[in-house]
């Protein structure tokens, strides 16, 4: 077993009553501290949906390269990625154009999450048509960074291995493994679930790097992190519990149907929340079950105070992130 750079993930959520500028500012400030903390990354979240209700939350950024390219300048080290970019909102040329963009704005520095996306409302598109068309803008992105398209920039090919696909049907599992690209597993699926994608991958001849995510807040007592994520728990199971991927993993077995405490709502979501010890213990049993190679933590969550998660932060990089352990494997 071998350590391995951590990151960061940041949806961008906000509840309702938060104004844009304050969610911005907010995750800004906990980008910056998890530089400081030397965090290897920080992918963003884009959200292309209406506001949500009193109570509620939703992503603040419907424009991820606007916002990298802000970050990068306003940070020195840090690795910034789409986390993950929307295909079906733009061409594939004009998607190559803007990560090639970005590729030049801060060299090096830039990952590439890409994935479908989910379906907005109204969409007549059934979920294989999306995957294809997924496939084909993904496919024309490859095309066109590697310069056998023409386009306004000269050709990155180096971009390409920049490139981490988000998907969950087995054809776009396949492209990504037969075209040598990285693979991203997300935050909301049960880690069983995601298992089965990572062996899908591997086994489709896949030898690119796999990376997932999981929440993380780190107290000095269970009490303390406890306290500090109550508000967080209640917010997040209301709007993800007993819908979408938790629903499906309840109803084939893989969870119990009901939740009645809030630690055990938070573990039904995969928010681990508590001392260095049992996040560490947490996250490398994460690690083994799924056989991922790269972890980026969920930092933060509407209902938590951005100060506690800033210690959090300083607390899980000195005392969680030299215990995690992945899989030795080659690197890409």
């Amino acid at each position: 077993m071998t350590t391995r750079p951590v990151g960061i993930f940041n949806q961008m959520w906000a509840e309702a009553r938060v104004p844009d500028a304050e969610a911005i500012a907010t995750a800004l400030g906990i980008i910056r501290e998890a530089e400081a903390q030397g965090f290897a990354s920080a992918w963003i979240g884009e959200h292309h949906v209406a506001p949500g209700v009193p109570g509620t939350f939703h992503g603040r950024v419907p424009a991820t390269e606007v916002f990298l390219g802000y970050l990068a300048a306003a940070t020195n080290r840090i690795a910034v990625g789409t986390g993950v970019k929307v295909l079906s909102t733009n061409s594939g040329r004009r998607s190559a154009e803007e990560m090639a963009m970005l590729h030049l704005l801060a060299p090096g520095r830039v990952e590439f999450g890409l994935g479908q996306g989910t379906a907005f409302p109204g969409a007549a598109e059934s979920r294989e048509e999306k995957a294809a068309r997924f496939r084909a803008l993904l496919a024309d992105i490859i095309a066109t960074l590697r310069g056998e398209r023409p386009f306004s920039l000269a050709p990155c090919p180096e971009v390409v291995q920049k490139i981490w696909v988000a998907a969950r049907d087995e054809p776009s599992i396949a492209f990504a493994a037969r075209h040598g690209l990285h693979f991203v597993i997300g935050q909301a699926e049960n880690g069983q679930r995601q298992a089965e994608f990572v062996r899908r991958y591997r086994a489709e001849g896949g030898t690119g790097q796999v990376r997932g995510a999981r929440i993380a807040f780190v107290a000095e007592t269970r009490a303390e992190a406890e306290a500090a994520c109550a508000e967080a728990t209640e917010i997040y199971f209301a709007a993800l519990g007993y819908k979408g991927y938790h629903a499906q993993a309840v109803a084939d077995g893989l969870l119990p149907p009901t939740a009645p405490t809030s630690a055990e709502r938070r573990r039904q979501l995969d928010f681990f929340a508590g001392t260095p010890d049992e996040v560490a213990t947490a996250l490398n049993a994460h690690i083994a079950l799924t056989g991922i190679d790269r972890l980026d933590i969920m930092p933060h969550l509407p209902g938590m105070e951005a100060s506690a998660v800033c210690r959090s932060l300083a607390l899980f990089a000195a005392e969680v992130r030299p215990r995690l352990r992945f899989p030795a494997m080659a690197e890409t």
